[in-house]
């Protein structure tokens, strides 16, 4: 994997494990961007300015563009735009632009942490194995113009995002990881923009009464995720059977009940971890697990790694 550099030179002076560091009178943390075998730039980037800045990028920039953010926010302009581009927290983005002049980036105190990744036409349709017809009726002819799509981090995508960060290879093996992982992002936001893709059943065979029953059985699953509801007081709290809320919620969520709340808990456990609030055992207590070391073996089956308070490396 190649190491290539277009972050200012005054935010990030010392380099070190292919990553730009900033030093502590800017800021700290690392940008990091790496050119994969496909011919995509791979960026990571987890950070904390000292203040508010304003970045000005130059030219040449990849018209394709897919990012994963986790925490931050940035507002990112083109030469001539007046609105920009508003980059959120647990959002996943597509970009296409043809005509990107120079980038300003304007990025505030608060912990920048994301992945993206960038390429040219050329190498994004030859994953269209031969015609652009396979691809999204969005992504046939960008040439045509700028389009964007955002959307949520899914809990998929964020599973990729943490094995990322956390690399348990090194050498070729890392190369490989690295080059699926990347991949398998691309598909996720991509299935996302995709009016076509497979979808979980269709909520609107389900009555309405019956699937705002099951998104009242969602909140109450996860109002508490400390002392969450069983199948059969929750069935009960909606006005319907164990086995019909399990069916339903199955058509509304295209997981069981049980994988909802599971999924929630993982889910917010990293957070309190991420920005430092907790320790594991204590993580574990707040979502609901009483035994930390189930926690950390489901926790390592979602995720794909154990649980930590140092996420990202």
């Amino acid at each position: 994997m190649k190491k290539i550099c277009n972050v200012p030179q005054d935010l990030a002076n010392t380099t070190e494990n292919n990553r730009l560091y900033f030093p502590p009178s800017k800021g700290k943390g690392y940008i990091q961007r790496v050119r994969l075998k496909s011919g995509i730039q791979l960026n990571i980037e987890d950070y904390t300015l000292q203040r508010p800045r304003t970045m000005e990028l130059e030219p040449p920039f990849k018209p394709i563009g897919f990012g994963f953010r986790l925490s931050g926010h940035t507002r990112t302009y083109s030469a001539g735009q007046k609105t920009g581009w508003n980059y959120k927290p647990d959002q996943a983005n597509f970009i296409c632009c043809p005509d990107l002049e120079n980038l300003t980036v304007n990025t505030g105190t608060e912990r920048v942490v994301r992945v993206g990744m960038v390429m040219d036409f050329t190498q994004f349709y030859t994953f269209a194995q031969g015609g652009t017809e396979r691809l999204p009726f969005q992504l046939n002819n960008p040439l045509t113009g700028a389009y964007s799509h955002e959307g949520p981090i899914t809990p998929a995508m964020r599973a990729a995002i943490f094995q990322i960060f956390n690399c348990p290879y090194q050498g070729w093996a890392k190369s490989f990881f690295m080059e699926g992982k990347v991949l398998e992002l691309i598909a996720h936001k991509i299935g996302q923009i995709e009016p076509d893709a497979p979808r979980k059943p269709d909520v609107n065979s389900l009555p309405s009464p019956d699937v705002e029953r099951i998104r009242e059985a969602a909140r109450l699953l996860t109002g508490n995720l400390e002392t969450s509801p069983d199948l059969n007081q929750l069935a009960r709290s909606v006005g319907m059977c164990r086995s019909k809320l399990h069916r339903c919620f199955r058509m509304v969520y295209g997981i069981t009940p049980f994988e909802y709340l599971r999924n929630r808990r993982l889910e917010t456990a990293m957070d309190f971890l991420m920005d430092g609030r907790m320790n594991v055992a204590e993580a574990a207590f707040a979502v609901g697990y009483s035994c930390p070391s189930h926690f950390s073996k489901a926790f390592k089956k979602y995720f794909g790694h154990l649980p930590s308070k140092n996420f990202f490396k």
